[in-house]
């Protein structure tokens, strides 16, 4: 089969390509023109160049396709206006819905978020029905995005799935959107702090798998979320803490202290030009519970990894980049199991890779990714692309 995924170098994009190569389907990949490709790097799909803002480019996009997924967002607390993410949000989906329609695309499965079901300051778990109640510009513009989804899939007849993935953490996440940013923004702090509330952690992989789940047996007009582990947050850094052998956590923040931290972060982010690793808008989120069920999906066969296997194989991936430095790098002591989850991906990529054929033919818009970082990123950590297990970090 010939499917469009939207967003295909996102996070989500990137892990769901991948899946669907694997069970031997058709990708063809939408990236924006100047899109960061690392994630789609050396993969056997047709990348072609378009913008979900501009209908007749993604329409020429899903032109001959059977299936698309619409994965294309802005995941972000910081450096995008709340009009813009909103705008990207719902003008994006209903073109896509529409593009669907146009070229006979029966069915879209949009990835929605858990957000859109609200959370609470109390430990209580939360199922598709739950009712919207955040306040933060992301939250609201993927709310929005949901809703107009539904009713104009329904106003054109297009079959529309929405997904509702919790914490998504996990490899080829190269913009590092917030879920990896919590891992790498704990290792980061000298003194380990958690704080109140909890989460649902998941691995974006099986979120991935999740999707072609409910592209195949999802019924048109329904949610579904996608979860694994509800935690505590000090139980969500206490595992970090024993995956990365380092103490903590130490002590435990209030929201107070949460939010006057978050201000420091984004204030040195306004001189050195790189994201935060927290924002004022996620110090709000301290003290909720985002803890939901994922009965709905498992009805249907979804099964995740426990949200520890989850975090080992983040962690595997985040020391093979940047986004942890060389020097934190080097007074870890990881894990076996974050050590057996880097072999377990490796592996993973050099069958993609290795299985790669001559590049189809593709439409004028066609975009020739030649940009290959991710050996100089994985060199300068102290070990090759073909062994991080093998090979201990350099101090």
């Amino acid at each position: 089969m010939k499917i469009l995924v939207t967003g295909a170098n996102g996070i989500i994009g990137a892990n769901l390509v991948r899946e669907l190569r694997a069970d031997g389907h058709e990708v063809r990949a939408l990236v924006r023109e100047k899109s960061d490709l690392r994630s789609l790097d050396g993969l056997d799909v047709q990348i072609v160049v378009g913008d979900v803002l501009q209908p007749d480019s993604l329409a020429s996009a899903v032109d001959g396709c059977e299936l698309m997924f619409h994965a294309a967002a802005v995941f972000s607390y910081w450096s995008h206006p709340a009009n813009e993410l909103k705008k990207i949000a719902v003008e994006g989906t209903v073109n896509a819905v529409h593009a669907a329609r146009r070229t006979g695309v029966r069915r879209v499965v949009l990835t929605s978020s858990s957000v859109v079901l609200g959370s609470g300051t109390e430990n209580v778990v939360r199922d598709e029905m739950g009712e919207f109640n955040e306040t933060d510009a992301y939250s609201i513009a993927k709310a929005a995005q949901e809703k107009e989804a539904f009713a104009h899939a329904e106003k054109v007849g297009v079959e529309l799935v929405a997904v509702c993935p919790t914490m998504s953490v996990g490899p080829h996440d190269y913009r590092l959107g917030p879920s990896n940013a919590i891992i790498c923004a704990y290792l980061n702090d000298p003194f380990k702090v958690t704080f109140p509330g909890g989460i649902n952690i998941v691995s974006v992989r099986d979120v991935a798998r999740g999707h072609i789940l409910l592209a195949e047996s999802g019924h048109p007009g329904c949610r579904y979320l996608l979860g694994s582990e509800n935690l505590e947050w000090s139980t969500v850094h206490q595992t970090i803490s024993e995956l990365c052998g380092v103490p903590g956590p130490n002590s435990r923040a209030n929201h107070t202290t949460s939010y006057l931290a978050a201000t420091a972060l984004e204030i040195l982010a306004s001189f050195t030009g790189k994201p935060p690793l927290s924002t004022r808008a996620q110090a709000k989120m301290v003290g909720r519970y985002y803890w939901y069920r994922h009965n709905r999906a498992a009805k249907l066969g979804y099964a995740p990894r426990p949200a520890r296997e989850a975090l080992a194989d983040a962690i595997g991936w985040l020391l093979s980049t940047s986004h942890i430095s060389m020097t934190l790098h080097g007074t870890l002591k990881i894990s076996p199991e974050v050590y057996d989850a880097w072999r377990v991906h490796e592996k993973s990529e050099s069958r993609f890779k290795s299985n790669k054929v001559n590049a189809k033919t593709s439409p004028p818009h066609e975009h020739q990714n030649h940009h290959h970082p991710q050996t100089s990123d994985r060199t300068r950590l102290g070990y090759d692309s073909r062994s991080f297990a093998r090979n201990r970090p350099i101090a």
